[in-house]
């Protein structure tokens, strides 16, 4: 058990830190993408196209930290985020790429 517990923790530590050398080109003070990444429109549904959801329950993604976004992105995405919503995160993010969840975060950081 506490084998496959640290292959987990080992997995996802290196998956943050991919993660993170692909965001480095936006945290390094670049723009963020001028428009909508390709896979955001799976974001809109619940969140807003611009990151403002409808939903009163739905967390406001807009202006949020990008490297906040693709830690939480990642945490989602490996299934090491639990919680009420961590089942329909997790089917969603399960098909994003790393260059996704960085381009997905920088984007949605950027808004206002």
């Amino acid at each position: 058990m506490q084998r496959l517990a640290a292959k987990a923790i080992c997995r996802f530590g290196l998956a943050a830190i991919l993660a993170s050398l692909a965001m480095t080109a936006y945290a390094d003070g670049l723009a963020a993408p001028a428009y909508p990444p390709a896979k955001a429109s799976q974001c809109f549904a619940c969140h807003g196209a611009d990151g403002h959801p409808s939903l009163a329950d739905v967390p406001i993604i807009a202006g949020q930290q990008p490297v906040y976004l693709l830690n939480t992105l990642n945490a989602y995405r490996s299934g090491l985020r639990g919680g009420g919503r961590a089942i329909v995160m997790h089917e969603i993010t399960k098909s994003l790429s790393d260059d996704d969840i960085a381009a997905l975060s920088a984007w949605f950081g950027d808004q206002k």
